[in-house]
């Protein structure tokens, strides 16, 4: 008797095991406020915030206590609005690139399994995850947990979920291993559950390598200048009011002084005897005598800028380029290429892989899935190279030029740019010496 032949494509091993998917559609990591995983914090660090106390937090987290220095990175995120911009620039960077999916051959499953990771995993979702896995920027780690759908075939994620970081530690004996809280204390973290993103900022314990570590001092000096320039200004921003009572003075009458000069903050006017007078001195100019506050606060900012961006041109208008063109980078870009390898690295290891494992087994390569940074071109040197090789009889592919300069092939019936044929006088407003052509594809590319 023949055996019959099976037909179709094996179910991966890992896919028939009933438990796996519901662990993998279950929500693990989720807050509860009768957990010890409270999605409610109370607790406020940053308005009393001291040196003390910050010496104290960062020591504690270097130990692997990190619940404080993560509700101190999220409050300094909500109240220094210079920090949450410069932050939010840099994660933004690399949320507006455009995903790729590199298959990994060019055998036929090879393709299929790329265009399912596109399909599946980079969904309307997707900019949520990156700016998710960015969170750990600021705070050394981030944690999103994958909700899997497993009703149909392929298993593919459902949503992903921002978990706080407070609901983490690393463990003691090695500082590297994320363990979830629990009722139970720590607890691994389950395959196939999560994103643990860890931007290499910094060589040592990946706690120590989130940016709130500088920037709480730098905060901490900006706060306290604040305060004194608000301090300094209510005092000194108001006119000074004088009551001056004669020699002869009773008890009485001061009181009465006392209280029209008192009441002068909030009334129009005031009366008081014809023996008293009630003078009034001009308050102290803004910026008179509080520049040296406005100075340290522009320091400490720029500080920040250096921090999370690498420059200060684009958020202090500093002069000069910082690149190859005059739109300038917000992001420098080796630190915007190093965040979006880093990150790749992350969602392959995390996302991609686990996607491809749990549909099509364990591979000897799996799909790639790449965030290009684009390279700025420098436009104006481009142009005038161009233009100096077409004179030298170079020939040049029209779409090429047109693409790098960003324009649209010109159709029938527009006016357009070009160079007079020999002996031939340029008819007005069609053709235009070298020069002049240089000139305006220049003038036209800056206003696009």
């Amino acid at each position: 008797m023949g055996t019959k032949k099976k037909t179709g494509t094996k179910k991966p091993e890992l896919a028939e095991k009933p438990e796996l998917a519901e662990e993998l559609a279950e929500d693990i990591a989720g807050g509860d406020v009768f957990s010890v995983r409270s999605p409610w914090n109370t607790s406020e660090i940053v308005r009393t915030l001291r040196p003390a106390r910050l010496a104290d937090l960062i020591g504690e987290a270097k130990a692997g206590a990190t619940a404080d220095l993560m509700t101190l990175a999220e409050e300094i995120e909500e109240h220094d609005a210079h920090y949450r911009s410069v932050l939010s620039t840099r994660k933004l960077a690399i949320v507006g690139l455009d995903p790729v999916v590199e298959p990994a051959g060019e055998d036929e499953r090879s393709q299929q399994m790329a265009a399912a990771v596109r399909r599946d995993v980079i969904g309307d979702h997707f900019p949520e995850l990156i700016a998710s896995a960015l969170d750990g920027l600021g705070k050394g780690y981030s944690v999103t947990e994958v909700l899997w759908d497993v009703s149909g075939v392929p298993w593919k994620p459902a949503a992903y979920q921002w978990r706080d970081p407070r609901w983490f530690e690393y463990d003691r004996r090695t500082g590297r291993r994320l363990l979830l809280r629990d009722g139970a204390g720590l607890t691994p973290l389950r395959p196939y559950k999560f994103i643990v993103h860890e931007p290499h900022l910094k060589s040592g314990l990946p706690i120590r390598a989130g940016l709130v570590t500088c920037a709480a001092y730098l905060h901490l000096i900006k706060a306290s200048a604040v305060a004194s320039w608000a301090a300094y200004m209510e005092v000194y921003g108001h006119p000074l009011r004088i009551g001056r009572f004669p020699k002869n003075a009773t008890a009485n009458d001061k009181n009465v002084l006392r209280r029209a000069v008192a009441n002068m903050g909030r009334d129009i006017g005031v009366i008081v005897p014809e023996s008293m007078v009630v003078d009034v001195v001009d308050a102290v100019k803004p910026g008179s005598s509080t520049g040296h506050f406005e100075q340290l606060v522009t320091w400490v900012d720029d500080q920040v800028s250096k921090l999370v961006l690498g420059q200060t041109a684009t958020t202090e208008g500093t002069p000069g380029k910082l690149g190859a063109q005059d739109a300038q980078e917000e992001v420098r870009l080796d630190i915007k290429e190093a965040d979006a390898s880093q990150l790749e690295a992350t969602l392959n290891r995390d996302l991609v892989r686990p996607y491809v494992m749990l549909n099509w087994g364990p591979q000897e390569r799996y799909p790639a899935l790449r965030l290009p940074v684009p390279r700025p071109e420098d436009v104006d040197s481009l142009v005038e190279n161009a233009v100096k090789l077409i004179d030298r009889g170079l020939r040049v592919k029209a779409s090429e030029l047109y693409g790098k300069l960003g324009l649209t092939e010109p159709e029938e019936g527009d006016v357009v740019l070009q160079r007079p044929a020999a002996g031939m006088p340029a008819p007005p407003n069609a053709a235009l010496p070298n020069a002049a052509l240089q000139a305006a594809l220049m003038r036209a590319l800056r206003q696009e």
